[in-house]
């Protein structure tokens, strides 16, 4: 029986984990060469798409926001266990790490680059990613289209699974959205006017007097509820008065601090009533932070030895034009124009 051989490297705190097993299994997927080449000319056009629009996304944020008052969306960043629930959060990464690095493997052997190791990294004994570990020399060597595949597959995987998972909710939600009876709360925010009071799992019938039926009647008696508001809430198990707190991304609008699913009413999907409210609420950290990810690692920015895939793709294209040089140092001032731009997005903007 042939045993795989992982071994361990350790870099001041970072713990480098490498192993020849997931091997077999790239090799399987990738035989397909001329179908995954096709594939992966579509995966650099999604990744040159993805890229702009993400540049565009964040400029327009600053302009919006430094120039033109209006208030963003709240910017944060993603940790479990602290902005978003520690098991949601930690599954939804072992996901994009999985579907991430095995894309670039299964892409770099399409292009007949060996693969010499796959691995996770950690920092003490925490998981920070996985990786999958090209024969440089080849690689390097490769037509610069075979290079852009490979890099862009990650994102595109990353994308691809927020898609799926997001048609497999998206029929419940459209169903519900005609055939309803009432809004669930799936959770609610510590701290907020609705904690202690309402709880996961009760059917929200009314607000204010006016019937909720469906998520648009929610959401049109939501957009009417101002700070310091008394309201009285009906659910299944009764009646209740909230007195609301003002949003912290707009203070001038009512916060109650519930997040909400629309149950079916009956039909052919009436199985999300008996789907776990648990298991929801992961399939959607799983589409939200695939998706978010997917984006993000698109954006050019490059820190020392950490680059997103993104960087690379931007890299290669300004090679095809310029000297590796000139590419090398144009792209990195891209990288600081960017760094600068997300950092603008995620401080307070001056009054």
């Amino acid at each position: 029986m042939k045993r795989s051989k992982i071994n361990a490297e350790k870099h001041a705190i970072f713990l480098l984990v490498k192993t020849e097993k997931g091997k077999g299994f790239i090799e399987k997927i990738s035989k397909y060469k001329r179908f995954w080449k096709i594939v992966g000319n579509f995966m650099v056009i999604v990744g040159v798409l993805g890229m702009f629009f993400m540049l565009f996304s964040l400029i327009n944020a600053i302009y919006l926001t430094y120039f033109k008052n209006i208030p963003a969306m709240k910017t944060q960043l993603l940790i479990p266990g602290y902005t978003i629930p520690l098991w949601y959060g930690l599954f939804a990464f072992v996901t994009i790490v999985v579907v991430h690095e095995f894309s670039h493997g299964i892409l770099a052997r399409a292009e007949d680059i060996p693969i010499k190791s796959l691995g996770v990294f950690f920092a003490f004994v925490i998981p920070l990613g996985a990786f999958v570990e090209p024969e440089e020399e080849v690689f390097n060597k490769k037509p610069w289209l075979s290079q852009l595949r490979v890099y862009s597959a990650g994102s595109f995987a990353n994308l691809f699974l927020a898609v799926i998972v997001l048609f497999a909710l998206t029929p419940l939600a459209m169903h519900a959205f005609f055939q309803s009876e009432g809004v669930q709360v799936v959770n609610v925010v510590k701290g907020s006017p609705a904690y202690g009071v309402l709880e996961r799992g009760d059917m929200i019938m009314d607000i204010r007097g006016t019937p909720i039926k469906n998520f648009k009647d929610f959401y049109e008696n939501l957009k009417q509820l101002k700070p310091g508001e008394k309201i009285k809430v009906t659910t299944e198990r009764g009646s209740f008065i909230l007195t609301l707190a003002p949003r912290k991304d707009d203070p001038k609008r009512g916060f109650i601090g519930i997040e909400t699913f629309l149950p079916v009413k009956k039909g052919i999907f009436h199985i999300v009533n008996f789907l776990p409210l648990d298991l929801i609420s992961l399939f959607r950290w799983v589409f939200f932070l695939n998706f978010i990810v997917g984006l993000v690692n698109l954006l050019p920015i490059h820190f020392g030895v950490a680059a997103t895939d993104g960087h690379h793709i931007l890299r290669i294209i300004l090679n095809r034009f310029m000297r590796n040089v000139r590419a090398e140092k144009f792209s990195s001032a891209i990288s600081i124009f960017i760094g600068l731009v997300i950092l603008l997005n995620l401080i307070k903007p001056p009054l």
